[in-house]
């Protein structure tokens, strides 16, 4: 049976591509009001018509998750839009490609990593999800109620040769979301983290890789998230929280 999802409000981050896109698909589809939400220009635009065109209807919130201005003005949006938030997704992540597209044939050690696309994607992967979270848990604690749920990838990428700073920013997001659910308990607000368990077709993976996982037909689909995350969302999972949920494992 489907996780009832009807009225539930969720932003999720990043979600004009990849993870956070099908995630919104699959709860607008089920009932739910959802903010697609990325930095503005195209690809949000895009997303949002590609909704439109399927019949849905998305809130549209610009908002750039390293910037808190941008993140204050999403929050505005959101209260005069339905007045309060439900479920908080954090989506938003760059991937290794922001370091190097052609990682297999010539990987980049941590001393030779760009300082600017290390700064970008710790504050994007990392600092992010601090920063939505401090921004939009204050409604939820007023009204008792709430969801923080991070994006994560697999234990094994953390610690990867050559993935830095993909591996130790997605730590870092993961590590912070389990102190949220531990600060946050007893309030109504729950926090928990899922991931795909394993390579996934979303854009994020450099080109070389993505055709190696391909060929060996072990590539997730974009899509992988989505049962979860309509559990997640729905009041059957009220209580839920501290959890790391791997999609491709997980079976209610």
């Amino acid at each position: 049976m489907q996780a009832n999802v009807t009225g539930v409000r969720v932003l999720i981050t990043g979600s004009s591509t990849g993870f956070g896109y099908e995630m919104a698909k699959a709860l607008l589809e089920n009932g739910a009001k959802v903010a697609l939400s990325s930095r503005p220009g195209e690809k949000l635009e895009t997303a949002k018509q590609k909704l439109v065109r399927a019949g849905l209807d998305p809130l549209v919130v610009p908002m750039d998750v390293r910037d808190e201005g941008s993140i204050a003005d999403a929050v505005e949006i959101v209260k005069e839009a339905w007045g309060s938030l439900d479920v908080l997704v954090n989506n938003a992540g760059i991937g290794m490609g922001r370091i190097s597209n052609d990682i297999l044939e010539n990987p980049v050690p941590f001393y030779e990593v760009d300082s600017q696309g290390f700064r970008d994607m710790m504050e994007t992967n990392f600092f992010g999800c601090f920063l939505t979270a401090k921004a939009f848990v204050p409604m939820m604690l007023e009204q008792k109620y709430g969801k923080i749920i991070y994006v994560s990838t697999s234990l094994s990428t953390m610690t990867n040769k050559y993935f830095s700073p993909y591996g130790p920013a997605k730590a870092g997001g993961e590590a912070l979301s389990m102190v949220m659910a531990k600060e946050l308990e007893g309030t109504g607000v729950d926090v928990n983290v899922i991931l795909p368990g394993g390579a996934a077709d979303t854009g994020l993976i450099p080109s070389g890789l993505e055709e190696a996982f391909r060929a060996r037909g072990n590539l997730l689909p974009a899509d992988i998230l989505n049962e979860v995350m309509l559990y997640l969302a729905s009041k059957e999972s009220d209580g839920v929280t501290g959890q790391r949920i791997i999609a491709k494992e997980w079976s209610r």
